[in-house]
């Protein structure tokens, strides 16, 4: 048998392979340039890094370190002969897109803006690789191609390119397309040419992340306040941020006496007028209605609206009122810091800008009518002597008498969000319960501010009495948003107006008598229009009345008087409208006014309120020295009983003028002393009487004498 011999050796051996990875080398750097249109010029400017906001964040913090790098920008204020911004030659307009372009599906658009002279398209590749076989990652080359169509004519091809590299933290690259003459349209065609790949160990995905509209042009665009900025794109992730910034606004008329930086007034006011930045709203509102190229300025001129009312209304504005934070901090009343964006109604703009210093605004014929709730003397007296009938007055249920308010407005800590501060007066809660008042504080930038708009609308709304009265051609005097002061006899329970009788310097003669004396005011309506109060110095009888100081003119016979003292106020109304009926008669409709709310609102001061009137409450005292009398009438053959009651009146009671009378069911009767025109005081003893009656009553038939009533 052969032996067959069996041989080998030892294989070869070998380590195992790392795979490698190339390192990234595409670097993309895409610059964004961008051009903003602030506003309206001229702008005061003040913009520094601090007050440039790339979502949310400033470009320079206090510190004067920067929160980002390769950043540049130029501001122009707006004016007539500005510069053009370098860098930027033409007009662009970049619309974001983040579409995918794949070899199956190419993107196309249409341009109809005939006046383009160009179209950027800017591309990204979110990573560029792909992975050997033996585990190396390598690059990789795309290949794409840009076609343009013009008019709807035959596509043709402008770009033909490929990128090669790798890179797994995203390339981007822009192309930028000139445009031919063309007479309505241009479409253009992204196209991928090379075959996707649809494998995970290759990165080929290409977008589409904007196109940009550019027109070549060297535009400095005059009476428009710019701002332009470039950055680098790839610190946002190749997206555009939210640019934001806070620069000093317009420019505008004030007075040439006024310094807007400490808000101070030198000297007497001849009108006229110098350009500064302010945010005082009454001066705002003037430029919005004087301005030609975007206010009313082509159809109103200075004279369809009272500078000198604004000039009141601006001191206002300005006066310094505790800022609410405790100590001595002060602050203006009112601010305005508003950014206009939209265009809307006249009157709507003028309405909301007025409602910033508590304003309302209307047209007489001739003029703009702006009057703002704050303190004012009394434009105009009315008594029962020049009205025409009866005041008539109307009130709101409790459903619309606010307790509490939320008022929102713009927080500058969070990046002017909407924030909303509450305001409730706890005394008005404890008696109306829950009842809640939202408004919207248009410009209002301050906690402190909102609050006090909010305690505003909550005490205006709690005074909700409206009178409305006939009067003669005077009614023309009082405009919407003047004060009137009413004096009614039968509402205040004594008289308190009339019409002059004689007038002799500063001794005035009135046509009935009056409870005055010397410290009480007597108001009168002057032969110009114009009310005026003056201190009572004494009282000669019950008709004669010297007043401490001359009146600024002599009045005359038969001018309205009206007198008032520390307890009987006369009512305060707010015009807010005046009606002609035709016959030589208006109506006047007015809002009850409460002037000591102005003090309650900014200091939290605590006052009484202002009594009109000296009518007993409902709940009076018994009267004194009741006398009892009674007698017997028979009746076809029945007997019946009735009694009379009189008695002194309390202080708490009226002087008598007439008795009203109750029957019981006994037959007893019962009269009493009943004041005129006040119902809940008049029939007040009756009712007690009445009581008296009836227990009277119980205690006959339990003892026999009055036989039970029959069911």
């Amino acid at each position: 048998m052969e032996n067959n011999i069996i041989k080998g050796r030892k294989g070869g051996g070998s380590k195992q392979r790392t795979p490698t990875e190339q390192p990234d080398d595409l670097q993309s750097v895409a610059k964004a340039k961008i051009l903003l249109a602030l506003g309206e010029g001229e702008f005061a400017g003040g913009l520094t890094g601090k007050d440039i906001y790339l979502d949310g964040t400033p470009l320079e913090n206090a510190d004067g370190s920067q929160n980002f790098s390769g950043v540049s920008w130029e501001f122009r204020p707006g004016t007539q002969a500005q510069t053009y911004i370098q860098g930027i030659p033409g007009t662009e307009n970049e619309i974001s897109v983040g579409a995918e372009v794949s070899s199956k599906t190419a993107w196309t658009h249409t341009f109809t803006n005939t006046q383009l002279s160009a179209v950027r398209v800017r591309l990204k590749w979110p990573s560029l690789m792909k992975q050997e076989d033996d585990g190396d990652v390598v690059g990789n080359t795309v290949k794409y191609a840009i076609d343009l169509q013009t008019d709807g004519g035959a596509w043709q091809t402008v770009l033909e390119t490929t990128v090669t590299g790798k890179t797994t933290s995203g390339y981007e690259r822009s192309h930028r397309i000139d445009l031919p003459h063309a007479g309505s349209t241009w479409t253009l065609r992204l196209r991928k040419i090379s075959p996707d790949a649809n494998s995970v160990k290759v990165g080929d995905v290409m977008t589409l992340q904007s196109y940009t509209e550019v027109i070549d042009a060297k535009l400095r665009y005059p009476n428009t306040a710019l701002l332009y900025i470039e950055f680098d794109s790839s610190q946002f992730n190749g997206s555009i941020p939210q640019i934001s910034c806070e620069p000093r606004g317009r420019v505008i008329r004030v007075p040439d006496n006024y310094n807007p930086e400490t808000r101070e007034y030198t000297g007497v006011w001849t009108g006229g007028f110098k350009w500064a930045w302010t945010d005082n709203p009454a001066w705002i509102y003037y430029d919005i209605v004087t301005a030609d190229r975007f206010g009313l300025g082509n159809r109103l001129s200075s004279a369809n609206i009272s500078k000198w009312t604004l000039y009141q209304i601006a001191q206002y504005c300005d006066q310094l009122v505790p800022d609410g934070r405790g100590g001595d901090g002060m602050e203006p009343r009112y601010t305005c810091n508003v950014y206009v964006q939209e265009r809307n109604d006249a009157y709507t703009v003028l309405r909301d800008f007025a409602a910033i210093f508590r304003g309302m605004t209307c047209w007489n014929g001739e003029q703009i009518v702006v009057q703002a709730d704050m303190p004012r003397d009394v434009d105009f007296t009315y008594t029962r002597a020049n009205i025409v009938g009866k005041p008539r007055y109307s009130s709101s249920s409790s459903q619309v008498r606010y307790t509490n308010a939320l008022v929102s407005w713009s927080d500058p800590d969070n990046a002017y969000a909407d924030a909303m501060e509450p305001a409730f007066i706890p005394e008005l809660v404890s008696r109306y319960s829950f009842n809640q008042l939202e408004m919207t504080a248009i410009g209002c930038t301050r906690q402190s501010e909102a609050h006090r708009k909010g305690l505003w609308g909550i005490l205006t709304n709690n005074k909700d009495r409206v009178v409305e009265f006939d009067v003669g051609l005077d009614g023309r005097i009082p405009q919407p948003g003047y004060i009137i002061a009413l004096a009614d006899e039968l509402l205040a329970g004594r008289v308190n107006g009339g019409r002059i009788s004689a007038v002799n310097g500063r001794v005035i003669t009135l046509d009935r008598d009056v409870d005055a004396k010397p410290g009480d005011r007597l108001q009168l309506n002057l032969p110009s229009g114009i009310s005026q109060s003056r201190t009572i110095q004494a009282v000669n009888g019950r008709r004669q009345i010297t007043v401490t100081t001359a009146y600024s003119e002599t009045p005359e016979r038969e001018c309205v008087w009206a007198v008032e003292s520390n307890d009987l106020f006369l009512q305060q109304y707010r015009v807010t409208g005046v009606k002609e009926n035709g016959d030589a008669t208006l109506t006047i409709t007015g809002v009850s006014h409460d002037p000591d709310k102005f003090a309650r609102i900014d200091t939290g001061a605590i006052i009484d309120q202002r009594p009109v009137s000296v009518l007993p409450a409902g709940n009076q005292s018994p009267p004194d020295d009741i006398v009892i009398t009674s007698r017997s009438v028979v009746n076809q053959g029945s007997a019946s009983k009735r009694c009379r009651l009189t008695g002194q009146r309390s202080a708490a009671l009226l002087p008598t003028r007439r008795s009203g009378a109750v029957t019981t069911g006994t037959g007893l009767m019962c009269r009493a002393a009943r004041p005129p025109r006040l119902r809940s005081a008049a029939f007040m003893p009756v009712v007690t009487w009445f009581a008296s009656v009836r227990s009277m009553r119980r205690r006959s038939r339990a003892a026999g004498r009055i036989p039970k009533r029959k069911p």
